[in-house]
């Protein structure tokens, strides 16, 4: 596969995004030499520091910490890291359940991006400020970092880990047996409107008896992927540029049979996406690491990555964060884990290399690697596809209801098109269920703003 002209050689300088102030998402400050230093000097290690710490999540975090947890060795060789890793609903519902009984928590807990409004207010977990967390503001993108910070801006109860640059995933050799383009930018160029998603879906069923996505629901959600689905008043924000259209386009794919109807994170879908039988799914650039190492191991060449299509625009899809619950016995052997993943251009990118988390960590981005060619995706320059799209993301208002209002997506949008709504139907259907699904959410929200002092609503 040639390399698009999109993904030219980023140098050194460019790839310091930090430095960029003209840059819609607000970047770490242009200190990064100096912070990196800083943190290399905390960082020395100490071989008398002896603990057992637990650190939980999801796949394929495990991963990542696998790869970097020699480096880490080296500086703490006496700290011993056990894993317990699960999917991701089955985790966030164990952890909620650990930190409300009080014992059971892993060390360091992995959170979700939906989550973090549920808990950076929460007792649960530890002030990171009082850990020295706030050394490190300047280093991490500005919009991950304030979801973070409590609403009444005193505490810290996470910190961040990795964002989801969203882009499509598309198999190159069914594109290519249906006589489509496989070139990213002949495929940007392919799929820039809803009609020609169609045209090329419909050509992909036709030729290869292939679906062209797991459950066309998703390209709803893609619309709403930065979760900007409330004000700051906590009014739902469903009616959006385009969304009527991508409705109409939803409705004419599911009625054609050329989407598998199923969730994109079931069983049957990760065995499509492997065996050929699914050619694209839209996700967060994590979504490269879980092919790599859970979904497609085999699948190197077969793949390769574009912008989003018909102009749903530069969304972030997730992202991960850190945290220590109150009730580790090893707070501090925890926070120099954490500390050593997340705030070492070291740690973020051997962990970006085993499994495509684009670090929220600035200074990561001047290494080298960011201009590498990834053979799992033919040659392709993804992280310089991702580094551009991250300086286009916005800062988003993240509330409580987000997990919640998700769900109803995707769930309503497959309800109405099971009924047969119009696209104003389905929105209206929406609507109604996202208010009635989070109205006691809704009631917690408030409080929570009201006690912090900062509750700007009605």
């Amino acid at each position: 596969m040639k390399n698009s002209n999109r993904y030219f050689a980023l140098g050194m300088s460019v790839l310091m995004v930090a430095g960029m102030a003209n840059a819609a998402v607000a970047f770490a400050g242009d200190s990064t030499e100096a912070s990196t230093e800083a943190a290399s000097e905390q960082l020395k290690g100490d071989p008398d520091i002896s603990a057992d710490i637990v650190v939980g999540g999801w796949p394929s975090g495990d991963d990542a910490f696998k790869a970097a947890l020699p480096g880490f060795n080296k500086l703490y060789p006496n700290i011993n890291v056990e894993f317990q890793f699960t999917d991701t609903t089955s985790y966030h519902q164990n952890l909620a359940t650990s930190l409300a009984a009080g014992s059971g928590a892993p060390d360091v807990a992995m959170v979700e991006g939906a989550y973090v409004a549920q808990y950076r207010n929460s007792s649960a977990l530890e002030d990171l400020n009082e850990l020295g967390a706030a050394d490190y503001k300047d280093d991490f993108v500005s919009f991950k970092w304030d979801q973070c910070v409590s609403d009444d801006g005193k505490k810290m109860e996470l910190i961040p880990w990795d964002i989801g640059p969203a882009t499509l995933f598309y198999r190159t050799d069914i594109f290519e047996k249906a006589g489509l383009p496989t070139d990213p930018e002949e495929v940007d160029q392919l799929l820039s409107t809803w009609d020609g998603v169609i045209k090329a879906a419909e050509t992909v069923k036709d030729k290869t008896d292939a679906w062209f996505v797991p459950d066309v629901a998703y390209f709803y959600q893609l619309l709403f992927q930065n979760r900007d689905y409330y004000d700051k008043k906590l009014n739902l924000k469903l009616e959006r540029d385009g969304d009527i259209d991508c409705l109409n386009a939803m409705i004419k794919m599911r009625e054609e049979g050329l989407d598998m109807n199923v969730d994109m994170w079931s069983t049957e879908a990760y065995a499509a996406y492997a065996d050929g039988t699914i050619a694209c799914v839209a996700s967060g650039a994590w979504f490269g690491g879980f092919l790599k190492t859970d979904i497609d191991p085999n699948g190197a060449g077969h793949w390769a990555v574009c912008n989003l299509p018909a102009g749903i625009g530069v969304k972030n899809w997730g992202g991960s964060f850190l945290a220590i619950p109150s009730q580790s016995k090893n707070k501090e052997a925890a926070w120099d884990f954490i500390q050593y993943m997340l705030c070492t251009a070291e740690g973020q990118n051997t962990m970006f290399q085993a499994v495509d988390y684009f670090p929220a960590y600035t200074p990561a981005y001047g290494d080298p690697i960011y201009d590498e060619e990834d053979p799992y995706f033919g040659g392709e320059k993804t992280k310089a596809l991702w580094v551009e799209l991250a300086k286009q993301l916005v800062p988003v208002y993240t509330t409580q209801m987000d997990v919640t209002a998700e769900g109803q997506i995707l769930t309503t949008v497959n309800q109405g098109l099971q009924e047969g709504l119009d696209a104003e139907g389905i929105r209206d259907l929406l609507g109604k269920n996202i208010e009635d699904a989070t109205a006691e959410l809704k009631k917690q929200q408030i409080q929570t703003l009201k006690d912090a002092g900062v509750w700007d609503g009605d």
